[in-house]
Protein backbone atom coordinates (compact mmCIF):
# COMPACT_ATOMS: atom_id res chain seq x y z
CA UNK A 1 0.00 0.00 0.00
CA UNK A 2 1.39 3.26 -1.21
CA UNK A 3 -0.35 7.37 -0.76
CA UNK A 4 -0.69 7.91 -4.88
CA UNK A 5 -1.61 11.51 -3.66
CA UNK A 6 -2.39 13.55 -0.59
CA UNK A 7 -4.64 11.63 1.82
CA UNK A 8 -5.20 8.72 -0.92
CA UNK A 9 -3.92 5.44 -0.67
CA UNK A 10 -3.58 2.45 -3.15
CA UNK A 11 -2.27 -1.27 -3.63
CA UNK A 12 -2.58 -3.37 -6.36
CA UNK A 13 -2.79 -7.47 -7.01
CA UNK A 14 -1.10 -7.96 -10.81
CA UNK A 15 -3.46 -10.06 -12.56
CA UNK A 16 -1.86 -12.98 -14.82
CA UNK A 17 -4.71 -13.29 -16.83
CA UNK A 18 -4.84 -9.35 -18.10
CA UNK A 19 -1.01 -8.55 -17.69
CA UNK A 20 -2.00 -5.25 -15.60
CA UNK A 21 -2.55 -3.94 -11.78
CA UNK A 22 -5.79 -4.27 -10.27
CA UNK A 23 -5.90 -1.60 -7.73
CA UNK A 24 -8.06 -0.57 -4.86
CA UNK A 25 -8.45 2.74 -3.53
CA UNK A 26 -8.70 3.86 0.94
CA UNK A 27 -9.35 7.67 1.66
CA UNK A 28 -11.02 9.25 5.26
CA UNK A 29 -13.62 11.38 5.08
CA UNK A 30 -16.78 12.52 7.52
CA UNK A 31 -18.20 9.11 6.92
CA UNK A 32 -15.20 7.03 7.87
CA UNK A 33 -12.69 5.33 6.42
CA UNK A 34 -14.12 4.72 2.57
CA UNK A 35 -12.47 2.17 -0.05
CA UNK A 36 -13.01 1.82 -3.79
CA UNK A 37 -13.01 -1.28 -5.59
CA UNK A 38 -10.46 -3.15 -2.97
CA UNK A 39 -8.16 -5.10 -4.88
CA UNK A 40 -6.58 -8.48 -3.37
CA UNK A 41 -4.88 -7.31 -0.70
CA UNK A 42 -1.98 -9.32 1.46
CA UNK A 43 -1.75 -9.07 5.12
CA UNK A 44 0.95 -6.37 4.90
CA UNK A 45 -1.45 -4.42 3.03
CA UNK A 46 -4.18 -5.39 5.33
CA UNK A 47 -2.11 -4.38 8.64
CA UNK A 48 -1.48 -0.84 6.66
CA UNK A 49 -5.13 -0.09 5.79
CA UNK A 50 -6.04 -0.96 9.33
CA UNK A 51 -3.61 1.67 10.43
CA UNK A 52 -5.69 4.19 8.65
CA UNK A 53 -8.58 3.44 10.75
CA UNK A 54 -11.50 1.22 9.95
CA UNK A 55 -13.00 1.45 6.99
CA UNK A 56 -17.41 2.00 7.13
CA UNK A 57 -18.09 2.16 3.29
CA UNK A 58 -17.44 -0.14 0.32
CA UNK A 59 -18.39 1.23 -2.96
CA UNK A 60 -18.38 -0.66 -5.89
CA UNK A 61 -18.38 0.55 -9.61
CA UNK A 62 -19.55 -2.36 -11.20
CA UNK A 63 -20.30 -5.41 -10.16
CA UNK A 64 -17.08 -7.16 -11.45
CA UNK A 65 -15.61 -5.47 -8.97
CA UNK A 66 -16.76 -7.40 -5.67
CA UNK A 67 -12.88 -8.40 -5.28
CA UNK A 68 -12.71 -8.42 -1.26
CA UNK A 69 -15.52 -6.58 -0.45
CA UNK A 70 -17.05 -9.16 1.72
CA UNK A 71 -14.04 -9.75 3.61
CA UNK A 72 -13.92 -6.53 4.25
CA UNK A 73 -17.50 -6.47 5.44
CA UNK A 74 -16.77 -9.19 7.53
CA UNK A 75 -14.03 -7.94 8.96
CA UNK A 76 -14.98 -4.45 9.55
CA UNK A 77 -18.85 -4.17 9.32
CA UNK A 78 -18.11 -1.54 6.22
CA UNK A 79 -21.33 -1.30 4.00
CA UNK A 80 -21.34 -1.68 0.53
CA UNK A 81 -22.78 0.05 -1.98
CA UNK A 82 -22.99 -0.42 -5.89
CA UNK A 83 -25.21 0.95 -8.81
CA UNK A 84 -29.20 -0.70 -8.61
CA UNK A 85 -28.43 -1.60 -12.51
CA UNK A 86 -25.37 -3.66 -12.12
CA UNK A 87 -26.83 -5.82 -8.46
CA UNK A 88 -27.48 -9.16 -10.37
CA UNK A 89 -25.48 -11.22 -10.66
CA UNK A 90 -23.79 -10.48 -6.95
CA UNK A 91 -22.40 -12.77 -4.72
CA UNK A 92 -23.82 -11.07 -1.72
CA UNK A 93 -26.29 -8.74 -1.40
CA UNK A 94 -24.98 -4.64 -0.92
CA UNK A 95 -25.95 -2.64 1.94
CA UNK A 96 -27.45 0.05 -0.10
CA UNK A 97 -27.72 0.71 -4.03
CA UNK A 98 -27.18 4.22 -5.96
CA UNK A 99 -28.03 5.73 -9.36
CA UNK A 100 -26.69 8.43 -11.74
CA UNK A 101 -26.11 11.84 -10.38
CA UNK A 102 -26.47 10.57 -6.63
CA UNK A 103 -23.89 11.92 -3.94
CA UNK A 104 -22.31 8.87 -1.92
CA UNK A 105 -20.31 8.86 1.17
CA UNK A 106 -17.22 10.44 0.98
CA UNK A 107 -18.68 13.22 -1.69
CA UNK A 108 -18.36 11.26 -4.52
CA UNK A 109 -20.80 11.98 -7.54
CA UNK A 110 -21.76 8.99 -9.05
CA UNK A 111 -21.63 8.98 -12.98
CA UNK A 112 -22.89 5.87 -14.77
CA UNK A 113 -21.59 5.43 -18.44
CA UNK A 114 -24.12 3.36 -20.50
CA UNK A 115 -23.44 0.89 -23.28
CA UNK A 116 -20.49 -0.58 -21.19
CA UNK A 117 -19.98 -4.32 -20.19
CA UNK A 118 -22.65 -4.24 -17.27
CA UNK A 119 -25.14 -1.64 -17.40
CA UNK A 120 -24.20 0.05 -13.52
CA UNK A 121 -20.77 0.82 -14.38
CA UNK A 122 -19.85 4.19 -12.82
CA UNK A 123 -17.21 6.48 -12.52
CA UNK A 124 -16.65 8.05 -8.96
CA UNK A 125 -15.78 11.85 -9.02
CA UNK A 126 -13.85 13.43 -5.82
CA UNK A 127 -14.13 17.51 -6.26
CA UNK A 128 -11.14 17.48 -4.74
CA UNK A 129 -8.18 20.32 -5.77
CA UNK A 130 -8.49 20.17 -9.82
CA UNK A 131 -10.82 16.78 -9.18
CA UNK A 132 -9.87 13.49 -9.10
CA UNK A 133 -12.11 10.52 -11.00
CA UNK A 134 -11.98 7.48 -10.01
CA UNK A 135 -13.16 4.37 -12.79
CA UNK A 136 -13.93 0.66 -12.62
CA UNK A 137 -14.12 -0.80 -15.80
CA UNK A 138 -15.37 1.87 -18.36
CA UNK A 139 -11.15 2.39 -19.32
CA UNK A 140 -8.08 0.77 -18.77
CA UNK A 141 -5.01 2.38 -17.70
CA UNK A 142 -2.88 1.01 -20.58
CA UNK A 143 -0.26 2.20 -21.77
CA UNK A 144 1.09 4.21 -19.21
CA UNK A 145 -0.21 7.82 -19.81
CA UNK A 146 -2.90 6.49 -22.00
CA UNK A 147 -6.18 4.51 -22.04
CA UNK A 148 -7.95 2.05 -23.46
CA UNK A 149 -10.85 -0.50 -23.97
CA UNK A 150 -11.12 -4.20 -23.01
CA UNK A 151 -11.46 -6.14 -25.84
CA UNK A 152 -14.32 -5.33 -28.21
CA UNK A 153 -16.21 -9.10 -27.73
CA UNK A 154 -16.79 -7.81 -24.20
CA UNK A 155 -19.09 -5.44 -25.19
CA UNK A 156 -22.37 -5.55 -27.10
CA UNK A 157 -21.59 -2.47 -29.25
CA UNK A 158 -18.10 -1.59 -28.56
CA UNK A 159 -18.30 1.84 -30.82
CA UNK A 160 -21.00 2.58 -28.26
CA UNK A 161 -19.27 1.91 -25.45
CA UNK A 162 -16.55 4.14 -26.51
CA UNK A 163 -19.04 6.73 -26.81
CA UNK A 164 -20.20 6.64 -24.08
CA UNK A 165 -17.01 7.67 -22.48
CA UNK A 166 -17.94 11.45 -23.58
CA UNK A 167 -20.31 11.95 -20.70
CA UNK A 168 -16.88 12.05 -18.55
CA UNK A 169 -16.18 15.44 -20.32
CA UNK A 170 -18.73 17.07 -19.12
CA UNK A 171 -17.01 17.28 -15.48
CA UNK A 172 -14.19 18.90 -14.36
CA UNK A 173 -10.90 16.69 -13.38
CA UNK A 174 -7.53 16.15 -13.56
CA UNK A 175 -6.62 13.13 -11.77
CA UNK A 176 -7.64 9.34 -13.12
CA UNK A 177 -7.36 6.54 -10.53
CA UNK A 178 -8.13 3.78 -12.68
CA UNK A 179 -9.26 0.48 -10.80
CA UNK A 180 -7.04 -1.72 -13.90
CA UNK A 181 -4.22 -0.71 -15.31
CA UNK A 182 -1.83 2.63 -14.82
CA UNK A 183 -3.07 5.53 -13.09
CA UNK A 184 -3.10 9.06 -15.02
CA UNK A 185 -2.27 11.63 -11.99
CA UNK A 186 -2.24 14.95 -14.23
CA UNK A 187 -3.49 15.10 -17.39
CA UNK A 188 -6.14 12.78 -17.18
CA UNK A 189 -8.52 14.85 -18.95
CA UNK A 190 -6.58 14.98 -21.62
CA UNK A 191 -5.74 11.75 -21.73
CA UNK A 192 -9.54 10.73 -22.03
CA UNK A 193 -9.89 13.29 -25.04
CA UNK A 194 -6.86 11.56 -26.80
CA UNK A 195 -8.52 8.30 -26.31
CA UNK A 196 -11.71 9.07 -27.85
CA UNK A 197 -9.44 10.53 -30.57
CA UNK A 198 -7.85 7.19 -31.29
CA UNK A 199 -9.45 4.59 -33.80
CA UNK A 200 -7.56 1.41 -32.40
CA UNK A 201 -8.53 1.51 -28.89
CA UNK A 202 -8.93 -1.92 -28.07
CA UNK A 203 -6.83 -3.76 -25.44
CA UNK A 204 -5.11 -7.51 -26.40
CA UNK A 205 -5.13 -9.22 -23.44
CA UNK A 206 -2.60 -9.90 -21.76
CA UNK A 207 -1.33 -6.89 -22.17
CA UNK A 208 2.97 -6.64 -23.17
Amino acid sequence: MKQILPGIFTWSWLSPKHGYNFNGYAFKSNEGLIVIDPATMDSSDLGLLEKLGTPTQIILTNKDHERMAYELRERFGAKIHINKKDTQPLKQFPDYTYEDGDILPGNLRAINISNNKSPGETALLWLLGKGILFIGDAIIGWPPGEFSLLPSFIFKNPELAKYSIRTLLDYEFDTVLVGDGECVLTGGKEAIKRFLDRRDVHLTLPVR
